[in-house]
């Protein structure tokens, strides 16, 4: 199942997250001395991400579709957000959740910034630390992804 938005009419060459069925980013901007990552997401109907944590505050847009938010835990109930196309979200860190996409799916602006350069947190399923994600690891994304588009 496909996406059926249509932002960027198909001009952002999205990467999808490994591992993960029907969920695509783009790095916008890393930048070192605000620690700020903007990134764009896009959601097939119904995907979803592992449950994380933003550390520092975490801006979000949704240019279209529907953003879901759910609690952190496999096999979670009914989302406890949602937002529609222009609607935003804004958190002062320290926020765990599962991210989806609507029926629809969803297509959205993330601005996260970094505590210590540690930008967010994977979970495993008893909501234990799994893996650290930190501006390192999207300044390295971002290199790649320039050097693909440059190629």
């Amino acid at each position: 199942m496909t996406n059926t938005t249509e932002f960027g009419n198909g001009e952002i060459p999205w990467r999808p997250f490994a591992g993960f069925e029907g969920l695509y980013y783009h790095l916008l901007s890393v930048d070192d001395r605000t620690q700020v990552v903007d990134m764009l997401m896009k959601f097939d109907p119904h995907a979803e991400c592992v449950p994380h944590r933003h550390v520092g505050p975490t801006k979000t847009l949704v240019i279209e579709g529907e953003h879901r938010l759910f609690e952190p835990v496999i096999g979670h109930g009914d989302p406890h957000t949602s937002r529609v196309s222009a609607g935003f979200g804004t958190n002062n860190g320290d926020e765990t959740h599962i991210e989806g996409g609507g029926e629809n799916g969803a297509t959205i602006l993330l601005q996260m910034t970094a505590v210590d350069g540690v930008v967010y947190e994977i979970l495993d399923a008893d909501g234990n630390i799994d893996r650290i994600i930190t501006l390192d690891d999207f300044r390295r994304g971002l290199a790649k992804q320039q050097a693909r588009t440059a190629a």
